[in-house]
């Protein structure tokens, strides 16, 4: 067998129209007509290009063409021309033209590669006879999408001593039903996509229109390539089969490289450091503003990307956190720029203004008043734990009215006043007993007895409405002439804290652990001395 592989070449078209009449009407033909690949009402169809007459060409030429003469008694020989494409096409007839008669047999084979796997098109038997087959053999390739044939190269086998003349291939591109228009004579083939397709054979999708899968157009979908959602803010997505799958096939696009600070699936929320501006449209470039906060006062330059609101540092406040709060005040410090201003603790209104300066103050008030540990031996050594409210003004007259038990005047006493050169008596409110020794100490209005001297050098600070841990004794004599050893009593040897909500739940367990006889043998000594006059 011999491989005769001759270069062959379609028709020559006809002469063109030069008169520029007939390029006014050509163009206005072209003008007047619509895209095919699209209906009157812009939605996109199934579209195929023309038909045309395909050039191929063969490796080597062959010289039998036409050689040997019809009469000719020469031995049978049998041949194969090989002819490529030069790009994939759609084919649609293959006519092949002898100068004598046909060779008494023919195979008509198509591939993708010159290599092959060639895949068999038309077998023809020998014809009977001594003539042999027509001088002319067209084969048409049938009709319907399931048997259309798309090769790039072809392969014909013939045998006889006929030679080949000619042959036409005619075929249109391999456009996947998505472009009505294609440049057979560019390399390789180009068509001219719609349906926002791309490639030689329109076979993908343009970068921006990859919601949803690519898919070739039939007569009854066109299967378009759809935009993806990304808000105006980047070029290209890609497809993703399973955010498709999950989404019940509706959208499977992820844009990529967004733009103008904007992230995420679709450019819809704003990078790290920029926070959403509600006044401008998500599609605008401006949507996404930068964070600006400050770099003393803001923690980082991170914030809030719906509000724009930065991290602030302990006391500052604003936006941007360019300034402090309520109750603090600019400090040096970088790492604490704001500090909280010392709230003034005053004294009851009734009581004497303390003043440390006075010498007989110095070394007076040993007795710490910022904080204490309780454990369970100060817990058992004191008299009584109680939380306790410093009475307003109003209030504490309304506590004195109703309290006064005193037969002897007929008036009830003040919220705090002076008895006798020594003592100071105030009114508080129990809120909450926590310990009680001897005598039992009530909930509600009570007096508290206070020493001048601890007033006066300011061992104790007491506010109006303040709550306060009162840690003291309460089996106390105040006088010779009154006796009562269930006062409460308030000096330099107990405490007074500000209540914190935290102390109460130990305080009830170090209760429980009294009542269970833990503080036996913790007790101080019974016969403490109190207050003298």
């Amino acid at each position: 067998m011999t491989d005769c592989r001759t270069p062959f070449s379609s028709p020559g078209a006809g002469s063109a129209v030069t008169t520029p009449i007939a390029l006014s009407l050509l163009l206005l033909l072209s003008q007047a007509t619509s895209d095919p690949c699209y209906d009157p009402g812009g939605r996109p169809r199934f579209c195929l290009p023309p038909v045309t007459q395909l050039v191929g060409k063969a490796a080597a030429p062959c010289s039998q063409t036409c050689a040997l003469p019809a009469a000719s008694s020469g031995p049978a020989r049998n041949g194969t021309l090989t002819l490529d494409l030069d790009g994939s096409f759609l084919l649609t007839s293959v006519t092949l033209r002898f100068c004598t008669a046909g060779p008494p047999a023919l195979v008509l084979s198509a591939a993708w590669a010159i290599g092959g796997p060639w895949r068999p098109l038309w077998r023809r038997p020998a014809w009977p006879g001594a003539l042999g087959g027509p001088k002319k053999v067209t084969f048409h390739s049938p009709p319907g999408p399931k048997t259309r044939i798309v090769a790039s190269y072809l392969r014909v086998e013939f045998g006889g001593k006929a030679g080949l003349v000619t042959t036409g291939v005619r075929g249109r591109c391999q456009c996947h039903g998505h472009a009505a228009r294609c440049a057979t004579r560019a390399q390789p083939p180009r068509c001219r996509c719609r349906h926002h397709t791309t490639g030689p054979g329109c076979e993908s999708c343009r970068p921006s229109h990859r919601d949803w899968p690519w898919r070739p157009a039939t007569p009854h979908h066109p299967h378009p390539c759809l935009p993806c959602s990304c808000n105006q803010h980047a070029r290209r997505c890609r497809f993703n089969s399973e955010l498709f799958r999950l989404s019940g096939g509706r959208s499977g696009g992820v844009c990529e490289r967004c733009r103008h600070h904007t992230a995420g699936r679709h450019c819809h929320y704003c990078q790290p450091g920029f926070w959403r501006d509600p006044s401008q449209p998500i599609t605008s470039h401006k949507a996404c503003r930068a964070c600006q906060c400050h770099p003393i006062g803001a923690t980082g330059g991170m914030c809030n990307q719906t509000s724009g609101q930065c991290s602030c540092k302990l006391g500052v406040t604003g936006l941007t956190c360019n300034r402090c709060g309520p109750g603090y005040q600019q400090s040096r410090s970088p790492r604490m720029p704001c500090q909280r201003i010392p709230e003034a603790t005053t004294t009851p209104a009734t009581t004497p203004v303390a003043s440390r300066s006075d010498p007989q103050c110095q070394g007076y008030c040993n007795v710490s008043v910022s904080s204490v540990h309780m454990s369970l031996q100060r817990y058992c050594q004191q008299d009584y734990v109680l939380h306790a409210q410093v009475a307003e003004s109003a209030q504490v007259s309304a506590a004195s009215s109703s309290s006064s038990t005193s037969s002897s005047s007929s008036s009830s006493p003040p919220p705090s006043e002076a008895v006798g050169p020594e003592w100071w008596r105030l009114a508080v409110h129990v809120l909450a007993v926590f310990k009680q020794r001897a005598w039992p100490v009530r909930r509600g209005g009570q007096e508290a007895w206070v020493p001048r001297a601890d007033l006066t050098c300011g061992c104790l600070r007491l506010r109006p409405g303040a709550d306060y841990l009162l840690l003291g004794r309460a089996a106390e004599t105040h006088d010779d002439d009154n006796d009562d050893p269930a006062r409460l009593i308030l000096n330099r040897h107990g405490l007074a804290l500000p209540w914190r909500p935290r102390w109460a739940r130990p305080l009830r367990r170090l209760q429980q652990k009294e009542r269970g006889g833990a503080c036996r043998g913790l007790l101080p000594p019974t016969g403490s001395p109190g207050p003298r006059n």
